[in-house]
Parts: structure tokens; C-alpha cells; sequence
């Protein structure tokens, strides 16, 4: 058995969304086990933080939704490390609609969609390239259990976490030839700030930190966590009453 410690030792890595939640949770356990961390998040503030508390990680300021920014990050990894081991898709956020209240905010409904669904396949199209000059190349693109059953109170969030998945799902069928793990995680709700007025069941984001480090070194197709350990299960004995479950949390 690899040893996951072992396993991680001077490999280059790059999250997304890596200053807070399971981003920074990545950070840590990547950094911890010796990994050689690259991290990105908007805020300069909060990056120079992380990079001053993980002696070695490298942060960058970029917006993932702007295409130049992601561009010129990649730049920067080619000119100082000319490849990338690991590349984690995390950053994303979910907010409740009503559409009971329709017309809504377009410009809100299009920054969610950009976010959590447009920007994770643009970045994998800037930075695959980079991850297919290592030997071991890992993809890992965040997704969430409502990406295989919607909540009611997000439908943007869980329409876009289900194109997440069915890209997965096609991608692994081009990359597998070519030698690239391509791994989905389904966060069940985290422990965070942003989900502090949520009186339901919640993991660390620690949690799902390490399943997902366990996952990349067993090679998984996904990983669970939490509540959405029995989704696969759910969805084959009784998808309705999952449905129904979801649809109403």
C-alpha cells in the first residue's frame, strides 16, 4: 500500500479557492505531507496570509472566472515549476435562489453559473497542458451531493454541479487513454462561516480534505464524505425518497 505521506512528497500542487474552507484545508494537508503547494484566491490580502503561515507555498491573486488571470497564473507555474502533479478545481460558492420571485438578478444568475460551472472547465482547458508533463498527473474537480441530487433552495448551484459531473464523467473517457486520473469530490455541507445559518448535519472541512488525499493516492473515480456516502447507494435502492430528501433540506 502507498503510503500517503510518501506519496506527496515533491509533488506540484494548485488549488483553487485555497484561502478558505476546503481549499485551505487542501493547502494544509498537501503542505503537511510535502508537497510542493501552489494555491490561488481573489483576495491579496488572504493569500499572502496562507503563504506566510506554509513556509515554501507559492499564492497567487486571480480571479478563476477571468481568463486572463488563470492564463497568466499558468504562465507563471510553466516559467517556475514547468509542470503541475495535481490540479484541484475547488473554488465555487452556493447561494439560494427563489424563482418564485422571478425575474431575479440576471447578473447574479450568470456570476453563479461563471463561477461554479464555466470557470472550473476553462481553468481545466488553461491547465491541463501543465499537468500532462508529469508522470502521475491528477485532476480533481470539486463538485458536491447536489450535483447528483438538486436542493431546492440552490438551483443554479446544483444545475451547475450536475454539469460538473456529466464534464467528468465525458472527460474521463479522453484523459484515461493519456494516462490522467480524473477524480470527482462530493462534499456533503461543510463546517464553514458560509454555512453557519444552516441548522443541518455538517463535516469539517479537514474531512473532506483527507478523503480526498486518500482518493488521489487509491486512484477513485470519486469521494465521499459524510452524508453523501450514500448517495450511490441511495440512488439505486431509492432515488425518489433521495430526491425528496434533498429537494426539501
Amino acid at each position: 500500500m502507498v503510503n500517503i505521506s510518501d506519496y506527496f512528497k515533491g509533488k506540484i500542487v494548485l488549488i483553487t479557492g485555497g484561502t478558505s474552507g476546503i481549499g485551505l484545508s487542501l493547502v494544509r494537508a498537501f503542505h503537511t505531507r510535502g508537497a510542493l503547494v501552489r494555491f490561488c484566491a481573489r483576495s491579496e490580502a488572504a493569500v499572502r496570509q496562507i503563504e506566510r503561515t506554509h513556509s515554501g507555498s507559492i499564492g497567487y491573486v486571480c480571479d478563476v472566472t477571468k481568463p486572463d488571470d488563470v492564463k497568466a497564473m499558468g504562465e507563471r507555474i510553466a516559467a517556475t515549476d514547468g509542470r503541475l502533479d495535481i490540479f484541484i478545481a475547488n473554488a465555487g460558492r452556493l447561494a439560494e435562489q427563489d424563482f418564485v420571485h422571478a425575474p431575479l438578478d440576471e447578473m447574479q444568475i450568470l456570476d453563479e453559473i461563471g463561477l461554479n460551472f464555466i470557470a472550473p472547465i476553462l481553468n481545466v482547458n488553461r491547465l491541463l497542458p501543465l499537468l500532462r508533463k508529469s508522470s502521475t498527473p491528477h485532476l480533481v474537480m470539486v463538485g458536491s451531493g447536489y450535483g447528483w441530487s438538486p436542493a431546492g433552495r440552490a438551483p443554479l448551484y446544483s444545475a451547475s454541479k450536475a454539469a460538473i459531473r456529466s464534464f467528468v464523467k465525458a472527460l474521463r473517457f479522453q484523459l484515461d487513454p493519456h494516462g490522467v486520473h480524473l477524480m470527482e469530490v462530493v462534499p456533503p455541507t461543510i463546517d464553514t462561516p458560509a454555512t453557519a445559518h444552516r441548522k443541518v448535519a455538517k463535516i469539517s472541512p479537514d474531512i473532506m480534505a483527507a478523503a480526498t488525499l486518500r482518493g488521489i493516492v487509491e486512484g477513485k473515480l470519486a469521494v465521499f464524505a459524510g452524508q453523501t456516502r450514500v448517495i450511490p447507494l441511495m440512488l439505486r435502492l431509492a432515488p425518489a425518497t433521495l430526491e425528496h430528501l434533498t429537494g426539501q433540506g
